[in-house]
């Protein structure tokens, strides 16, 4: 019987505190007038993002302006550099150029490229996608490999055989 009677004494007390909690909360509202109200702001009706990007350095390839029926754009392969400086990895990455400044400036490349001079690039890339496709030529035709795509932002810098050719400047930052 204690049970049943100290189950019961709990539900009697919090009923109560509930039942008083929505009546505060219903005198509030009625209360408070229209102008106290937050309003909502074009930045809270605005989509939110997550955005991923990856900073890095690598050398510049394949650069290829697509044209379709929408238009055209520029494409090229990055193979950055990670790891060890004394036994660097590459990690490919077949971007599409996006903005005017990026993408003038590895228009800038081409002939370098087309010259198989090392490009090396400092970027900034964005909306990483993984994909698998099959290789049709060679010895290895019929595999199936892995493509890292993603579109290139932004270039730091550029450098042609060891020379740097161009360096973003920094931006000044707001005074706090």
């Amino acid at each position: 019987m204690s049970d049943k009677t100290t189950s019961n004494a709990v539900k009697t007390v919090k009923a109560p505190k509930v039942a008083r909690a929505s009546k505060a909360a219903k005198a509030v509202s009625q209360e408070a007038p229209a102008a106290a109200m937050p309003q909502p702001t074009s930045q809270q009706n605005q989509p939110g993002y997550f955005n991923l990007h990856i900073d890095g350095l690598g050398y510049l390839s394949n650069l290829r302006e697509i044209t379709t029926p929408n238009g055209s754009f520029l494409t090229c392969v990055i193979n950055a550099l990670h790891g060890s400086t004394e036994k660097p990895e590459y990690t490919r990455f077949d971007v599409t150029v996006v903005g005017k400044e990026a993408s003038s400036l590895i228009r800038r490349c081409r002939q370098a490229v087309d010259e198989q001079k090392k490009v090396l690039v400092g970027f900034k890339l964005s909306n990483l996608t993984a994909e698998v496709f099959t290789l049709t030529k060679g010895v290895h035709a019929g595999e199936a490999r892995p493509s890292l795509r993603a579109r290139l932002l932004k270039v730091s810098w550029i450098k042609v055989d060891q020379q740097m050719v161009y360096k973003a400047e920094k931006p000044e930052s707001a005074a706090v």
